[in-house]
């Protein structure tokens, strides 16, 4: 479970402000191309995912892995 939240994240990381930016960033030529998803621009859409993503492994790793056993 530890090596798949951190590969998740590591995942998201790339994706989120690497080379995945250039999975939705339109082309620019395109005149038929959308720029705009839910109202946003789809490159701030696209990151906002990916933190959303980092924030449900942390989430995730600190309800199970970082809390303390009462005994």
């Amino acid at each position: 479970m530890k090596a798949l939240l951190i590969g998740l994240f590591l995942l998201a990381i790339v994706m989120g402000a690497g080379p995945g930016i250039h999975l939705v960033n339109p082309d620019a030529a395109d005149p038929a191309a959308t720029f705009t998803t839910f109202g946003l621009p789809t490159i701030y859409v696209w990151g906002l995912l990916w933190y959303v993503v980092q924030l449900g492994v942390i989430l995730v790793a600190y309800f199970r892995f970082w809390t303390t056993k009462d005994d």
